[in-house]
């Protein structure tokens, strides 16, 4: 491998996506915070506060080689595990609107949920890396990474936290199917697992509600669909372009969370559809350039990782915009790199500073010479980008 320039693309719309997630984030959260804080900039300070952070983070995870990861993958995947017993943990561990997801160590709190995300998709990659050759052997090949993910999805539903479990099942079972994981095995496990998943998310009154709810709002909108129809009333009213940054009505104490989860509904009242379509473009950008930055790795593990990666950024965006649309029920899923929050941000900047150091890495043609003469089906990886396995 040869370190070459980072992907300036990636970059690009990383710092385009921030930048405008600060605009929005004080657009959305000035009223909010006058009323609450006697402070306009109270929501606005905090989040550039992270924002430079996360940055600062971004580029030094840039530039450390991703390989390293792979190296040190058990220190990743014990302190993930740690990190999410740590909100069970007294005066540790926060709960807020009936859920231990928040972990407050002096003035700052985090959600464990999402660093365990990117923990668990290191953990993936590595060891979907290692076991290529036994991919075709269930025991051997997938039930000893589906025991780790098992338990990162355990600890995470206990919070409760559904949506990232969704998410995080989501991402590491996309780099499981990548690799080369046969479709009988896949088509096994999902028939094995969606009952459960069902199960789960039946499993508490406040998550049927929701799926009622987003069926008809209107059926109940003081209380469950209020929020709901409270989105759907700021995005209506935008129309083609918006009524101008700044404008917004729903922002003034009608949509709860309008900073946070539902920061897409003031983006589309004050922006309109030009503006909540340019920042999906901005989106797919995203995604695109990360799958290319995933598919030019110099080895599996670089592959595996990148799109792990970007499948998370692309389920939680989807979550997200589905939930403002009321295509989705309610989660407490934000936009990346949009939403309000020091956590969100800070994870969604490591993993793009990841994605980013992956870019830097090239093979060389003499490299890539004698990997093709030491070519051999039992020896080399065999990701289902390059040579699909059989059923």
């Amino acid at each position: 491998m040869v370190r070459g320039k980072p992907d300036f693309w990636l970059m690009l719309i990383v710092f385009l996506l921030t930048g405008f997630g600060l605009v929005m984030v004080f657009s959305a959260s000035y009223y909010d915070g006058l009323t609450n804080h006697n402070d306009s900039y109270y929501y606005f300070k905090r989040q550039l506060m992270w924002s430079l952070i996360a940055f600062l983070f971004f580029f030094v995870v840039a530039n450390i080689p991703y390989t390293l990861y792979q190296k040190y993958v058990g220190i990743i995947l014990l302190s993930s595990l740690f990190v999410l017993l740590l909100v069970y943990v007294p005066f540790i561990g926060v709960e807020l609107n009936g859920s231990n997801r928040w972990v407050q160590l002096g003035p700052i709190g985090f959600q464990p949920s999402e660093l365990a995300k990117v923990g668990a998709i290191i953990y993936t990659a590595s060891i979907m890396t290692k076991k290529q050759s036994y991919l075709h052997d269930f025991k051997r090949g997938l039930l000893p990474p589906l025991v780790v993910i098992g338990l990162f999805c355990l600890l995470i539903v206990l919070e409760p936290h559904f949506s990232s479990t969704v998410i995080l099942l989501g991402s590491c079972m996309s780099i499981i199917f990548i690799a080369g994981a046969r479709i009988k095995h896949l088509l096994l496990l999902l028939s094995a697992g969606l009952p459960i998943l069902v199960g789960v998310m039946l499993s508490a009154s406040y998550r049927i509600d929701r799926l009622l709810v987003v069926q008809d709002p209107w059926k109940d909108p003081t209380d469950k669909g209020f929020q709901t129809i409270q989105s759907l009333f700021a995005i209506g009213p935008g129309g083609l372009s918006g009524k101008g940054l700044g404008n917004s009505i729903q922002k003034l104490a009608y949509l709860p969370m309008s900073q946070t989860d539902f920061i897409f509904a003031i983006i589309a009242e004050e922006l309109g559809f030009i503006g909540g379509s340019m920042l999906i473009l901005l989106f797919i950008a995203l995604i695109f350039r990360g799958i290319r930055i995933a598919v030019r790795a110099p080895d599996s593990f670089g592959l595996f990782l990148g799109l792990g990666i970007i499948t998370m950024f692309s389920i939680q965006a989807l979550f997200n915009l589905g939930v403002v649309t009321a295509i989705l029920p309610v989660t407490g899923v934000p936009l990346p790199f949009i939403s309000y929050g020091g956590s969100s941000l800070l994870i969604c900047m490591v993993s793009a500073g990841i994605l980013l150091n992956i870019s830097r890495y090239r093979t060389t043609p003499a490299t890539r010479k004698q990997a093709e003469r030491n070519h051999s089906p039992r020896q080399t990886a065999r990701p289902r980008l390059a040579t699909p396995y059989k059923m």
